[in-house]
């Protein structure tokens, strides 16, 4: 039942977001396709760096691992917090990417909110061809991002322990669909460091892990279109050199590494006159 409840408070999370994030981007799309796709890259980076960062915590909560044929089934959540240079971007700097001819209305407001952000005053767009004005789109004012994670850990031969992360490909209803999948290896090489091995409560070993999450959300109609959704794709992958101290009451654990990330939200279907998959 736990289970269920992280994994539902991080889908409607997500769901929530995404709504926002959809209705903003197809504000955008009344720019243009290719004005929507350079206006929404940057509307939406925080989340995507969040969630790309997410994936990659809860690999480990020790430096040890398991013997053979030891277990264990972790449950945590990870929590991401944007930082404030993210919750807001310079429209001033995308001007000369975008198609066409756009101006401020009013230099004076270039700074306008990421998704993660949120601003009363806004930055008005002009287009200079046909005098149509768009006024950029707030955000939701949440800078933090959950990440519940159900994690199973197997101690394997030469000093190896696999972990595995699985959620199968859950329908949500009309909110869409979400799938998470990850792999994880650990070895402990202490037996390789004749000091370490004296001492049975100290600890070291290296990891690896890579998620995958994958969830395609529906989205309201737009345009008289249809088989309209937000897709959104994110994978992070890690590395850890782990050292630590354990003792039946204490585990004291520090890791040092790598980890990159990197995400993807894509506008599928029919969108009438702007054709299918206007942002992909």
């Amino acid at each position: 039942m736990k289970k269920i409840s992280l994994l539902f408070t991080s889908v409607m999370f997500l769901y929530g977001t995404a709504s926002v994030a959809q209705k903003s981007v197809t504000e955008f799309l009344d720019m243009g396709k290719g004005a929507a796709e350079v206006m929404s890259r940057s509307y939406l980076q925080p989340y995507g760096e969040m969630l790309g960062k997410s994936l990659n915590g809860g690999w480990y909560n020790s430096a040890s691992i398991h013997k053979l044929g030891g277990f264990d089934i972790a449950i945590g959540v990870n929590m991401t917090i944007a930082p404030a240079s993210s919750e807001s971007f310079d429209v001033s700097s995308l001007l000369p990417q975008l198609p066409g001819s756009w101006s401020l209305k009013d230099e004076n407001i270039s700074s306008s909110p990421t998704i993660a952000g949120k601003q009363a005053i806004r930055p008005v767009l002009v287009n200079n061809d046909t005098d149509a004005e768009i006024e950029m789109p707030d955000g939701t004012g949440f800078n933090m991002l959950p990440m519940p994670l159900v994690q199973l850990s197997v101690g394997l031969p030469a000093h190896m322990e696999v972990s595995a992360r699985f959620v199968p490909n859950t329908s949500l209803g009309d909110a869409g669909k979400v799938n998470l999948y990850g792999f994880g290896l650990t070895h402990s090489f202490k037996e390789y460091l004749p000091l370490l091995k004296r001492f049975p409560i100290w600890h070291a070993s290296i990891m690896a892990g890579y998620t995958r999450l994958g969830a395609d959300l529906g989205v309201d109609s737009y345009s008289g279109g249809s088989g309209q959704s937000l897709e959104i794709t994110a994978d992070g992958f890690t590395s850890r050199l782990l050292v630590g101290i354990k003792v039946p009451v204490l585990d004291v654990y520090t890791g040092i590494g790598y980890g990159s990330s990197s995400s993807d939200f894509a506008l599928k279907g029919d969108y009438g006159s702007l054709g299918k998959d206007p942002i992909a």
